[in-house]
């Protein structure tokens, strides 16, 4: 069996607002951070099932968040989820997730791209998730079952 999965990371959007709500529960400590404007940068790290397969290009501020980077993962296991983690960068402060994309490879119809927007998931409390914001990706899973002929 081969499997293979085809990702383009688009753009993103409304995570803006979703930053705009972080800095103001933590005013006081966001004022020290105004020298990147309160935005720092932007990129997506991608897992397939749980691995870290590859990461985009980090795009400086919120508002430049359009990647247009395609990725190709090859000869793959058996998969189940796709995830596609935003991560945060700002100066002075340690790198933090935004957010989380997750996509069951398992509901997408072989060999057929679907492009649309999948939303990003932050952890609430008590086990609940919030959207924050949205990715628009084209995504398409190839899978072959290789059988030998009667003759072989």
């Amino acid at each position: 069996m081969w499997r293979q999965v085809e990702l383009t990371i688009i753009q993103g959007r409304s995570m803006l607002l979703a930053t705009q709500e972080d800095e103001q529960v933590n005013n006081g400590i966001d004022n020290a951070f105004e020298g990147d404007g309160g935005e720092g940068e932007i990129s997506c790290e991608i897992h397939m099932n749980d691995i870290i397969c590859s990461r985009t290009t980090t795009k400086k501020g919120l508002n430049s968040s359009d990647w247009h980077e395609s990725f190709t993962f090859p000869g793959l296991p058996p998969f189940e989820n796709l995830d596609i983690v935003v991560w945060r960068e700002r100066k002075f402060a340690r790198p933090s997730i935004l957010g989380v994309a997750r996509i069951a490879l398992a509901n997408f119809r072989r060999g057929e791209a679907v492009e649309g927007w999948f939303p990003i998931l932050q952890a609430g409390s008590i086990g609940t998730e919030i959207q924050f914001g949205e990715l628009r990706l084209k995504l398409r899973v190839d899978e072959y079952v290789f059988t030998r002929c009667g003759r072989c």
